[in-house]
């Protein structure tokens, strides 16, 4: 059966979208795991240990591998979303709360791909 060009449209949206988060999250989580990035610094000066850097940079990378896997996009995007919700948490706590913005983008984005693939994940 021929594809509608809406259900087209939608599956090149959703793919789009998941790129993007695939390769932001790859970049992201690896560079996490270099005691000397920026990241390391943050995560110090908000009290976190070494390792919960790298199972957040860790996280971050096989989230972003999960989308690129459409049967399976829906756990990926349910693991930025967690971790999106957690950088908020961490930005409202230690501050400096008005970087909670930069985390709205990517936590929409995985939310609606979240949504999109969840029939997917049902099969």
């Amino acid at each position: 059966m021929a594809k509608r060009p809406m259900d087209i449209a939608r599956e090149v949206l959703l793919w789009v979208i998941s790129l993007f988060l695939a390769y932001v999250f790859l970049n992201q989580g690896y560079s996490k795991f270099s005691d000397t990035s920026g990241w390391a610094r943050a995560f110090r000066v908000w009290h976190y240990p070494d390792w919960f850097r790298m199972l957040i940079g860790g996280i971050e990378m096989l989230s972003a591998l999960l989308l690129l896997w459409p049967r399976v996009a829906t756990v990926g995007a349910v693991m930025i979303i967690c971790v999106m919700l957690g950088a908020m948490g961490t930005h409202l706590w230690f501050g400096p709360a008005r970087h909670v913005t930069s985390e709205i983008v990517p936590l929409t984005l995985a939310t609606v791909i979240a949504f999109m693939r969840y029939r997917r994940l049902r099969e």
